[in-house]
């Protein structure tokens, strides 16, 4: 059993109560029900970063679940009331509140019975260790859901958090702006920030081409990882990060990049409603394969992994496979990194990269 998982679930419950005033009315009862629909790990398979005082590592679980407030006894008209009197207090909680408890979105849902409540909940908990332990000092990212023909082999991994504690948090990435921007475009402006949050971001709306697939031409900034200063060369790998962006502009990862006109890319906007592969060649810029008629979730923690072999690339979102396509070439070995277009506020927490052989 997850013992943190059942951790965060009490977690949930406590910090749904503790909106709620107390005491109840007389000559009436409540009672809290959290209904878990998903459980998936923070930060690097659990692993946050470590906690000073005690020193130890730090785990957390993301909840997606609905809680349900049941108002019992009592006169039904008053039963009533009390649950619309609830509704209202916890639903007028600001955003900071909300967060401060770990919720990141908090949503009602209809029900039949007047006298019933049920939310929607969005929980990250962090497990705080009362003393000390061993602390994580190396990761061994070695293990992923590999349907591929391959070996997975860990090669270059980052974690928001630990790049912040660093003189120079992006000594290990280039960042480097696509020649053909379009004109009056700002450069791309590549930082690790603290607040709220350890992150990487992208702050300025660099673009070239439209943001909608009526053209390929998707030009952007982009951040090559350099692991220990040196230019990476996959021409078989898997990549998976954690990004979350208040902006539905495009994101995604550059790959195979030979030169900067030479290279694959796949791109998710929700803004136009899509995730595609693509690739700009020094003489076009092309789209790969049919694109998926989705998106991704903005303001919120979201996993990507993309994966290129052979003639074959795929791209997973919080672990379901969105996109599937294949190539009439094989991607050519070359850097891999993060890529926005027209997306001035996108954030990155981990990323890591497997070597496929």
């Amino acid at each position: 059993m997850d013992s943190i998982a059942v951790e965060a679930v009490a977690a949930l419950e406590a910090a749904l109560n503790g909106l709620m005033p107390v005491p109840v009315p007389a000559g009436l009862t409540r009672s809290t029900r959290v209904l878990t629909q998903r459980i998936r790990p923070c930060g690097l398979g659990g692993y946050i970063g470590v906690h000073q005082g005690p020193t130890a590592s730090l785990y957390g679980r993301r909840l997606n679940a609905r809680v349900e407030v049941s108002i019992a006894a009592g006169a039904p008209a008053d039963a009533s009331a009390y649950a619309a009197t609830l509704s209202g207090q916890v639903l007028a909680q600001t955003r900071a509140e909300l967060a401060s408890l770990g919720i990141h979105r908090l949503s009602s849902a209809s029900l039949p019975d007047p006298s019933q409540l049920a939310f929607d909940v969005d929980f990250e908990y962090i497990h705080v260790p009362d003393a000390g332990e061993g602390v994580i000092s190396t990761l061994d990212l070695g293990v992923f859901n590999n349907v591929t023909p391959y070996r997975a082999t860990p090669v270059f991994d980052f974690d928001a958090a630990t790049l912040a504690t660093l003189p120079q948090p992006l000594g290990e990435f280039l960042a480097i702006d696509d020649p053909d921007l379009d004109g009056g475009s700002p450069a791309g402006d590549w930082a690790v920030i603290n607040v709220p949050t350890p992150r990487i971001v992208q702050r300025r709306t660099t673009h070239g081409g439209p943001g909608t697939l009526a053209d390929p031409r998707k030009a952007g900034t982009q951040l090559l990882w350099r692991p220990r200063g040196a230019p990476m060369s996959l021409a078989r790998a898997a990549m998976e990060f954690e990004f979350a962006s208040a902006s539905g502009e495009g994101l995604g990862v550059v790959f195979g990049r030979r030169a900067a006109n030479d290279f694959w890319f796949y791109l998710a906007s929700q803004a136009h409603g899509y995730q595609v592969f693509g690739r700009r060649t020094p003489a076009e810029w092309l789209q790969v394969g049919p694109a998926a008629a989705s998106g991704f979730t903005l303001n919120q923690r979201q996993q990507l992994l993309i994966g290129f072999h052979d003639k074959t690339l795929f791209a997973e979102l919080d672990g379901d496979r969105s996109l599937t396509v294949t190539t009439t070439d094989n991607v050519l070995a070359g850097e891999l990194g993060l890529l926005t277009q027209g997306n001035g506020a996108a954030a990155f927490l981990t990323g890591r990269v497997w070597r496929l052989d």
